[in-house]
């Protein structure tokens, strides 16, 4: 009986940690149920949007909209694509908040692709423990407006920065020590720094905490 009133009061002190307005990201469509659940109190979910279809992540076989990892690029001419998709793009609203999905260092900020308005966006790199995520497509004041530079270190749930007029949070993952993204040639073999970033994306909508609006 004691132990299980200890263990009732270890799940209420982790339940008054959670950050506010947080919740835990429950599964979506697309997503596999075999990837292992990250955890709750250590990673969020990247976007902050009141989009319904926040936690689809295009994968393969099906592809939703080409926005998986693998698919061929560019869209415009996929009768003879000449790369492949390095990342996974996510569903957001232009503006929306990005956040980081886990502690971490800024180590790279560069123009990343042009959105169609003529806005240019912009890769953000941060080295997470294990790995670097590129934050792809988001504004060009993404570091002033949220006090940062090259060097900085952020929080898990930290705002980082803010989605571009490409409407989209283009997700990346590479090997630890990587300090740009990567350009996959669409008849080359994956570049080794490259990770597939789906496997993660997939647990952290599963286990991970949305961050709401």
């Amino acid at each position: 009986m004691i132990k299980a009133r200890l263990a009732g009061l270890a799940l209420l002190a982790a339940a008054a940690c959670a950050p506010a307005g947080a919740e835990t990201a429950p599964s979506g469509s697309g997503m596999a149920a075999a990837a292992q659940p990250a955890p709750a109190s250590h990673v969020y979910w990247p976007v902050v949007t009141a989009r319904t279809d926040w936690n689809t992540i295009s994968s393969q076989p099906d592809c939703v909209r080409l926005r998986c990892f693998e698919a061929p690029r560019p869209v415009s001419r996929l009768d003879n694509p000449q790369r492949h998709h390095a990342g996974v793009d996510l569903f957001a609203n232009a503006g929306d908040a990005v956040i980081a999905v886990e502690d971490g260092t800024v180590i790279g900020f560069y123009p990343f692709l042009r959105a169609a308005t003529g806005e240019m966006s912009y890769a953000m790199l941060v080295a997470h423990e294990g790995y670097v995520a590129n934050y792809g497509e988001v504004r060009e004041n993404s570091l002033a407006a949220h006090n940062l530079r090259i060097g900085s270190t952020v929080r898990g749930g930290q705002r980082i920065a803010t989605v571009s007029d490409t409407a989209q949070l283009h997700f990346e993952t590479y090997r630890a020590g990587t300090t740009r993204n990567y350009s996959w040639g669409y008849h080359a073999e994956r570049p080794a720094a490259v990770i597939d970033p789906t496997p993660r994306l997939q647990s952290l909508a599963l286990s991970g905490q949305r961050l709401l609006p």
